[in-house]
């Protein structure tokens, strides 16, 4: 059958019109940001005194090595008194919980976007309370850590560590138990984007954010783990140290050149102003995906980059 022009033009019109079908699984979900206020949350702490020595022994033992001091953050010390708490009550030590979470799992679950890490002590005292003072204890905790030798001294590199920029102080002491944690973060983004709530497996998510001045993302990588298992106190103990879960994605963001340059597209969008958007797809199914991204200092070539993110998107079935 031969279509007049007219009836031609008509149809492509109406093709024209027609909605795009979206696959469901390609909308993005709504999300939050955390701007500069993350740090700065409102927290009574009932130990704040004791904390504050502790607090200072730590910057004082940083600037004696010549690495700047740290600011306070009141995030990572509820998150830091959750765990402590949780562990005094229930006798166990270690990096875990009973219910298996790492301490970058309770630092995402806790709305912490920045990178993270976790130093640790524990006392138990037979007598079954404690009688040195807590500040005491504190300190001691401390001193024991920065006592330590290479290649055995994990926690005393952790402190001295001058990619940190803030750090939460969490303590717990039930009868005879006590915990105590440092919970460092380093803070390398005036604001970061991830998704509000718990997303289905396979969804098309976005990660956001705007690098502090003279800074810009050399890296983005994508970790993720399964949902966590209960564990023993044994299996804790065993554990020991612990590390962000396997690499699953890795992305460089465009390269900006007047030159031509061959380049695989990347999925990173940069946009001005200095923020930059990552889309990635939960296609490892239900557990928990990390999007760390690593900063260099601007027009750097070749600086060796640390993350400044551990923002955690948690997928569902």
């Amino acid at each position: 059958m031969k279509l007049a022009r007219r009836e031609v033009l008509a149809l492509l019109a109406g093709a024209a019109c027609a909605p795009l079908r979206t696959r469901e699984s390609d909308r993005l979900p709504p999300v939050v940001r955390a701007g500069p206020e993350r740090t700065h949350i409102p927290y009574d702490d009932p130990r704040a005194a004791d904390k504050r020595v502790l607090f200072e022994r730590i910057n004082r033992d940083r600037t004696l090595h010549g690495v700047a001091p740290v600011e306070y953050d009141p995030r990572a010390a509820l998150v830091g008194d959750l765990f402590c708490l949780d562990g005094a009550l229930s006798g166990a030590w270690g990096h875990w919980d009973l219910q298996g979470r790492a301490p970058y799992v309770r630092w995402g679950l806790s709305g912490g976007v920045d990178f993270h890490a976790e130093n640790a002590a524990a006392w138990s005292a037979d007598s079954g309370r404690l009688d040195t003072p807590l500040t005491e204890i504190l300190l001691s905790s401390h001193e024991s850590m920065m006592a330590e030798t290479p290649p055995d001294d994990g926690h005393r590199r952790t402190v001295l560590d001058p990619q940190w920029t803030h750090v939460g102080i969490g303590v717990g002491a039930v009868g005879g138990q006590f915990r105590m944690t440092q919970e460092f973060t380093r803070v390398g983004f005036e604001w970061v984007e991830i998704p509000a709530e718990p997303v289905r497996e396979g969804t098309r998510v976005l990660f956001a954010g705007r690098p502090l001045p003279g800074w810009e993302v050399g890296l983005i990588e994508v970790r993720f783990e399964p949902p966590p298992r209960r564990l023993t106190h044994k299996e804790i103990t065993q554990r020991g140290s612990y590390g962000y879960p396997p690499t699953i994605l890795t992305e460089r963001p465009p390269i900006a050149s007047t030159f031509p340059v061959v380049q695989d597209r990347s999925a990173i969008e940069l946009h001005r102003g200095g923020w930059l958007s990552f889309p990635f797809r939960l296609d490892h199914g239900p557990g928990y995906y990390f999007v760390l991204c690593y900063l260099q200092h601007v027009g750097s070539m070749g600086e060796a980059m640390t993350p400044a993110t551990a923002a955690m998107v948690t997928s569902v079935g």
